[in-house]
Order: structure tokens, then sequence, then C-alpha cells
């Protein structure tokens, strides 16, 4: 409003009604918050007492039926092994051998035997050991290579005496190294039986149970387990920290459960220990979640929030239209009218009818837009006379230039009494001025645009003729697009004069012209005697002052004028996106590229912008 010579409102006035509007706007924030705050948190105390022990309960059933699962896998692979244990030992060629007292010094049956171990051995990966140690004092292996541990007492090992002890039931031990073989020392579950003629030992490697385990959690730090009827663990992830009493489990108190949960609090995480005990093994299966985490798994949380939520959020629009309603709408409708103004619609008036303050504001408000319409009126039609008068000027600055040089030359040739080349000058010269010197259009055609230069440089052939030559190259689908008049006449009348001439054995003038990002792209190069870079920078300045190069040439002010007024014009048309730029070296010659936007050619005197 300023650059209109519109008067600004008094401060005083602006901010007693923006101190109003913070206050009326404070009372709806203030209404609206205590009441979403006071809803939010009623759902909050309600939601957690009402769905903190459903959460617990599904997350603790959740776990006992995965750990119970775990069992019934476990279970089914230790029965898998036992059935394995009692082929061997109803083999009938075992029997025999192992019943014989003293042991028979048949080689032909203890490679039978070792062979039909050692079948079953391939069969299952998962089989590091095969062993059976007769009470006739013959020992027998899955692979005749494997040399048994002299130093170990297979009677003191604790998975024969516990087979001795069960009484031909199956004895599953704990996880363990094995170290009957000598030089091999592996982590295995045994399985061991007593037989009526020794005991029979089936090594399982630990990596079947850690398999069957360490993929299963409970969120992230939950955890499952597995500890023998005596407290010893057979599996536990952090095995190594246990051992190393760098962590604590609380095993006594899964002694005391054989099944259900409980719950232990070490002062920093609640645990929770979900128990299943296995009738076959022995083995107790302990799942671990932590307390905190269990509330994560909120699917019934996040559905009774959601619920709760679109209850606040209602009951939050419906208090709010009527707050805003009753307090804000004069207001927000003479804020409306403000902002239409700010985007330049000086048509619209405020219509608020109320008897108060906010009613005088808006009349005043009226009145102020009237004045202010009026005032834009008057400044728009002064604005566009001026420019009108700027465009008008820079053009009659370039029709003299070229005038002056264009007479210059026929009269030089009239003196030479060189008549035809002065008919031929002179025909150019009219139809050239037809168009320069036209008021009509501000536009014209790029054809018209190229006839007109190539008319200027028929003139400029016949004054210098062998020392000067030219080409035209302009893309046939642009010649119908508009341009400003007269926009490469001084451009080419620089090459000409400024490059061409102090050239000792002459040029050409190249000028092309296309489509290249959507823009108009008009180009005039010539291979004269170029520029140095600061004569190049200081070309379009607006000081007129001369300046010798290294290469002699000066950049007098005349030869500066008229490339300087076609970027003015260009620029005052069409904005400061659009100009001239130029590209040149010393000894090779300059190019000068004009970027303009699109302009299609319409009927009557308007035209159509891209």
């Amino acid at each position: 409003m300023e650059s209109l010579g519109v008067p600004r409102p008094e401060p005083g006035a602006a901010g007693r009604m923006s101190r109003r509007s913070r206050r009326i706007q404070n009372t709806i924030t203030a209404a609206l918050a205590i009441m979403v705050l006071g809803t939010a948190s009623s759902i909050a105390v309600v939601s957690y007492n009402f769905t903190r022990e459903a959460v617990r309960r599904t997350a603790m059933e959740y776990t006992a039926e995965l750990i119970a699962q775990v069992q019934t896998n476990i279970d089914s692979y230790i029965l898998h092994m036992e059935n394995i244990a009692e082929v061997v030992q109803l083999n009938e060629l075992v029997q025999e051998y192992f019943s014989l007292d003293p042991v028979p010094d048949e080689r032909t049956d203890r490679e039978r035997i070792t062979s039909f171990l050692n079948s079953i051995s391939r069969t299952r990966n998962d089989i590091s050991l095969i062993l059976i140690a007769g009470d006739n004092g013959a020992v027998l292996t899955h692979d005749p290579n494997i040399v048994l541990n002299r130093v170990v007492v297979l009677e003191d090992q604790h998975w024969h005496r516990s087979a001795r002890a069960a009484r031909g039931s199956t004895v599953v031990s704990s996880s363990h190294v094995q170290n009957v073989v000598e030089g091999v020392y592996r982590w295995v579950i045994t399985l061991s039986r007593s037989t009526e003629y020794g005991v029979m030992l089936v090594d399982m490697n630990f990596s079947v149970i850690n398999e069957l385990l360490s993929g299963i959690s409970f969120g992230r730090r939950g955890y499952v387990f597995i500890v023998d009827r005596d407290g010893r663990i057979v599996y536990h992830p952090r095995q190594e920290l246990i051992y190393s009493n760098l962590e604590r489990e609380y095993i006594d108190r899964v002694l005391e459960h054989s099944s259900g949960s409980f719950a232990v609090d070490d002062g920093s995480n609640e645990r929770i220990y979900t128990v299943s005990t296995s009738s076959r093994t022995g083995w107790r299966i302990v799942g671990v979640n932590y307390a905190s985490e269990m509330v994560e798994n909120r699917a019934l949380i996040q559905q009774y929030y959601f619920y709760w939520t679109l209850a606040c959020i209602a009951l939050a629009i419906l208090v709010s239209v009527l707050i805003s309603r009753h307090l804000s709408r004069p207001i927000l409708e003479l804020r409306s009218s403000m902002r239409a103004v700010e985007r330049g619609d000086f048509e619209i008036s405020a219509n608020v009818r109320s008897n108060n303050e906010i009613g005088d504001l808006a009349r005043d408000f009226n009145i102020m837009l009237a004045r202010i319409k009026e005032l834009v009126q008057r400044n728009a039609e002064e604005q566009e006379e001026k420019r009108r008068s700027e465009l008008l000027a820079l053009q009659n600055q370039i029709t003299p230039h070229f005038l002056y040089n264009t007479l210059d030359s026929i009269i030089w040739m009239a003196e030479g009494k060189q008549h035809e080349e002065v008919v031929k000058m002179v025909s150019a010269l009219a139809r050239l001025l037809r168009l320069s010197i036209s008021r009509g259009d501000e536009l014209v055609s790029i054809h018209d645009e190229m006839e007109h230069i190539r008319n200027y440089l028929t003139i400029q052939k016949l004054r210098y003729r062998d020392k000067l030559d030219f080409r035209i190259a302009v893309d046939p689908e642009i010649t119908r697009l508009q341009v400003p008049k007269v926009i490469l006449q001084p451009l080419v009348e620089n090459a000409i004069y400024h490059g061409i001439k102090n050239k000792e054995d002459g040029g050409c003038v190249h000028v092309s012209g296309g489509i290249r990002e959507g823009e108009v792209l008009l180009a005039v190069a010539d291979d004269g005697v170029g520029m140095d870079e600061a004569q190049r920078l200081t070309i379009l300045d607006g000081a007129a002052r001369s300046e010798p190069q290294r290469n002699g040439r000066v950049i007098r002010k005349g030869a500066r004028v008229g490339v300087r007024n076609v970027n003015e014009r260009i620029k005052l048309y069409f904005g400061n996106a659009y100009g001239l730029s130029f590209c040149s070296t010393n000894g090779s010659g300059t190019t000068v590229e004009i970027r303009l936007p699109i302009i299609l050619p319409t009927e009557g005197e308007g035209e159509q912008r891209e």
C-alpha cells in the first residue's frame, strides 16, 4: 500500500484490534484446552486401569500357549530320539553281543554292530555320538575311528549313573560338554538309558535346542529358557552371562512352580515368568516377559482409545463451533475482508452489522477501502502511461542511431556514383523503416523481425561488400510467435561495428532462433575480435564511460546505448527473468543470447502468454 501512496492505519488502532483479537482467541483456546485436557485425562486413567490387567492377562496367556507349544515340540523330539534308542536296544545282534560274557572276539559282529549304529547316525545330523557300554566290559560307538578318552571312567559319568538309577527309564541330561571321546569336546544334551546288558548313550547336538528356541521372543527383550528338574540350565539365550554371574535368573522361584506365572521385581524392571513342565523330561520351559513391554501389545487399548478419542474430538468441535460463532464471527468476517484486500480485491466490503466496536471498525474499513480503490485506479493509470512513455523513449533512442549510420553509407555511395547500390540500399531502408517507425503495435512476429534484420544486413552488406557476410537460420515453428520489435538490429549493429569492422579480413554475422526449455531463444553471433572479461561484465552497466582494452578496442557510449536499451525494453515488458546475456573471448568472436517468453499471436490487440 505504501508504494501506491495509501496511508497506513494508525498504530494505536491496529494495536487495540490485535489485543482484542488475542483476548477472544485466548478465551476460545483456553476453553477448548481445558475441555480436551480434562476429557483426555479421564480417558487415560479409565482406559489404563481398565486395560492394564486385560493386556497383562492376554500376554501371559499367549506366553503360556507358546511355551506349551515349545514343550510339545521338545517332547516330540525327545520321543523320537527315545525311539531311535529303543531300536538300538532291541536289535538282536546288539543284545546277543553285549549279553555274552566274556566279550566275544568276533570282529565281524563288532563291525556289523558299528555299521548298524553308523547307519542310524547318518540319518540324523543332530546325533553326535551313539555309545553302548555293556556290563560285559564291551564298548562300541557308531564310528570305528572314535578313540575313547582313557582318563574318563564311563561308570563315573553323570549320565551313566543317572541311567542306572532310572532303572530302564530314559534320562535326558542338561546341556554339558561331552568328554568321553579323545580330543573332542562338544556341547551336547545326553539321552541315556539302562538296559539288561548295559547302558546306552545318544548325544544330541546342543544346536538343535538352540534352533528351536533362539527365534522365540516376547517383545524386544523377552525370551525363553529351560532348566532341568534339578535346576541346571539346559538352554538360556544369555547362558554365558548367567555362568559368569553377570546376569541373574530366579531358578529357585522357577523350581517352586510346575506351571502358571509369577512376577519378579528387581527394582528396575518387573518380569513375568510363565512356567510349563514336561512330564517326559522333567524340564521346565520358562517364558519371560517384561511388564513394561506388555502394554506395547495394545490392540485392545488402541481400539478403546480410538472410540474415546472420536468422542472427545466431536465434543471439542461442537464447543469450538458454538464459542467461535458467538465470539469471533464478526472479527473473522472483517479479517476475511482485509485479507481479500491484501490479495488485491478492492471490490469487497466488510458486511459486519454488529452494534459495537467491531461494527464501527468495519464501517471505518469500508470508508478507507473506497479511498484506496480511488487511489489504486489513479496510480494504475499513471503507471501505464509512464510505461508506454518509457518504451517509446527507448525506441526513439534506437531509431536515430541506426539512421545516422545508414544515411552515412548512402551519402558515401552517392558520392562514389554507385547509383544501383544507392537504389538497392534506399529500397531496403524503406522496407526496414516500415516496421521500425510504426507505432501501432509493441509486438511483432518473429517472421517480421527477421525480415527487418535481413533488410538491415542487406544494407550493411552493400556498404561493406566482401568484408561482411551474414546467415539467418530460424526454426520455422517459431516464426509466428510474438516479440518486441526492433530488438535484433542494435545487437547486429554492435556485432558489425565493434566486432567485424575491427577485424582485418572481415567476418560473418549469424542470426538464429528456436525454443529451449520452454522459452524463445534468439542469438546473434559474430566471429569478430571479441571482448575480454572486464568488457563483457560492463557492457550492460548503466554508467556511460569509455575503457580501453588490451586489443585496442574501446567501448563507446553510443555502442553501449543500443544494446542496453534492448535489455531494458525486454525487462520492462516481461520482467527481470528475461533479457540479454553475453559470451565472448578476445579474438574468438561474441555471442549475444536473448531470452523471451513464448507469446502466441491472437486476434485483435491482445496476446496470449505461456
